[in-house]
């Protein structure tokens, strides 16, 4: 029998170390009990354990479901970065128009018109796959339905409206506002009719805008409207 005072101290931590780390590995094992019996405590520690996955982007204006997408469009509008940022931005607006439109005198009727524009909008979606450049038509298409909204629910700044008189007098009179959209939008009032339109190009004197089956030129104090194929010359008045 070994006797422990004739033994050095430092011979005894040599004899205890294997105890000793044997302990500690024990107790700092990450694994279970059954790792520890297949192959030690430090089996734990080996494990690699996977980043956390961000959660995956609903785009709420459209009702697709990101986490399973249907089709080629919907994978391309769930995983593209800069149409997930045009789909949350879309997301916001509409959700102002719609708060806009429940606060109208006739608020479920204007919610319920709203929300059939806007599925009429998602179902035409498809057709940018039919494009050359899908991804770019997919953009613009987004680009273009959020300034509408904002046009249509006055959701942006906008200018001093012009009051235009056509001839013929009742529903040849135009009232239209511009609003500070990206691209620029025109809204134009004719009776109980109006259209959102959008520039398309600057002119010597003013800029073309056209959207919604209407063509609407401004040169200085005139202006030519072709509303749905009748052509309007008309002028603009002097504010009041």
């Amino acid at each position: 029998m070994l006797n422990i005072r004739s033994v050095p101290t430092a011979v005894i931590l040599l004899l205890l170390a294997p105890g000793l780390a044997h302990a500690l590995n024990g107790s700092h094992s990450l694994g279970t009990g059954s790792d520890r019996g297949k192959g030690g405590g430090n089996s734990g520690l080996r494990q690699s354990v996977p980043p956390a996955q961000p959660p995956v982007p609903t785009v709420q204006a459209t009702d697709f479901d990101c986490n399973k997408p249907a089709n080629a469009m919907e994978t391309m509008l769930c995983q593209d970065e800069g149409l997930i940022r045009l789909g949350n931005r879309l997301d916001k607006v509409y959700t102002q128009a719609m708060d806009k439109a429940r606060q109208t005198p006739g608020g479920n009727l204007s919610m319920s018109k709203l929300q059939q524009e806007q599925r009429h909008w998602v179902h035409n979606l498809k057709d940018c796959m039919k494009n050359d450049n899908p991804h770019m038509c997919l953009g613009d298409t987004y680009i273009l339905r959020i300034t509408e909204l904002q046009a249509s629910w006055e959701l942006a700044p906008s200018l001093t409206p012009l009051h235009y008189l056509c001839g013929g007098g009742g529903n040849n009179d135009v009232l239209a506002t511009f609003y500070r959209t990206k691209p620029a939008t025109a809204r134009l009032v004719r009776g109980k009719s109006q259209a959102i339109l959008h520039q398309q190009e600057l002119v010597t004197g003013g800029a073309r805008y056209a959207g919604q089956n209407v063509e609407f030129t401004i040169r200085g104090k005139e202006a030519s409207i072709n509303w749905k194929g009748e052509s309007l010359l008309c002028i603009s008045q002097p504010e009041q």
